[in-house]
């Protein structure tokens, strides 16, 4: 089975899969980066996918991290502030260097595959660079302001540059976000122009395209509930209406024929990818109940709900090995 991408909601700017396969298979009808790459054989398609795959987990695992961290450097400021408090640096995250990622691979995250493009080459050259760049600077930051809080630092400039080093941390986390968008981006457009060449004639593109249909609209819920963590009733009608649509796309993919999926072995991977979708539904279900009458929701909540997406993830990769 040739590889697909990764995560589909990943990235921030995802083409619709349903339009873009349908409409962009015959040869000539394809535009702008699917025209450019349309003439691409499988095998090219296919070290394109492996090299956005490697881009788009180094995007997730950033993400935790980075999303852990922010929370620690909270604590450090609110720490700051009352520094006699004996917790009030307790538990101070233990930072790491930049993850690699499929050390034994021969495609590296920061090596452009030449199956792209010569733009696109120096374009993922540039902005890979400047993103690990970018992660290296705050985590470096973070590393002088743990030292600076175990060695008391604060105590001879009343906090000046550990109050520095968070500004620095949040701008850093700030560019890596705008980076990541930018990033992600073309990941999605030159990954779409390469799974259209891989799916045009797979007897399991159906089954492809309804998860990552679904994967897509499991992600534009999590970003609604997320907006209205503090305040549930500003967004109650939409996350009703995005969950009623999820409802309805999970009961009619799961019934979809299964011929082709049994005869590639994937109706396993396949029905556990749905009967996960269907107990996403039924905690989603919970928990904009209770949101509605809290009127709010913890962070933990909205984290829970990723994580169910995270393992939708998993389920869809496996289906794709």
């Amino acid at each position: 089975m040739k590889r697909l991408l990764l995560s589909a909601a990943v990235c921030m700017s995802l083409l619709t899969a349903t339009v873009s396969c349908n409409d962009s298979s015959k040869k000539g009808n394809a535009s702008g980066t699917a025209a450019e790459y349309e003439d691409q054989s499988s095998s090219s398609a296919n070290n394109i996918i492996e090299y956005t795959n490697l881009i788009v987990d180094l995007s997730n695992k950033n993400n935790d991290y980075v999303n852990t961290l922010m929370k620690y450097v909270d604590k450090a400021e609110k720490g700051l502030k009352n520094p006699s408090d004996p917790f009030a640096f307790s538990g101070m995250l233990t930072p790491h260097s930049f993850p690699t990622f499929n050390r034994n691979s021969k495609v590296k995250v920061d090596e452009p595959v030449k199956d792209l493009s010569k733009a696109d080459q120096q374009f993922f050259k540039e902005k890979v660079t400047s993103y690990i760049q970018t992660y290296k600077q705050m985590d470096s930051s973070y590393k002088q302001l743990k030292d600076y809080l175990s060695a008391q630092d604060y105590k001879d400039d009343k906090g000046a540059k550990g109050n520095a080093l968070i500004s620095d941390i949040r701008s850093h986390a700030e560019a890596l976000q705008t980076e990541k968008v930018v990033l992600m981006k073309k990941v999605s457009e030159v990954a779409d122009a390469s799974e259209i060449i891989i799916l045009k004639d797979s007897p399991l593109k159906t089954y492809i395209l309804a998860m990552k249909e679904d994967m897509k609209s499991i992600s534009d819920f999590i970003a609604i509930m997320e907006d209205g963590a503090a305040s549930y009733g500003k967004v109650a009608d939409k996350a009703q209406a995005a969950y009623d649509a999820l409802e309805k796309a999970q009961a009619a993919h799961a019934k979809i024929d299964m011929d082709n999926a049994t005869k590639a072995h994937k109706e396993v991977s396949y029905n556990s990818f749905y009967d996960g979708f269907h107990t996403f539904l039924l905690d989603a279900r919970k928990i904009m109940r209770d949101a509605k009458e809290k009127g709010s929701m913890p962070d933990y909540i909205v984290e829970q709900l990723s994580r169910s997406y995270d393992n939708q993830v998993s389920r869809y990769n496996t289906f794709n090995r």
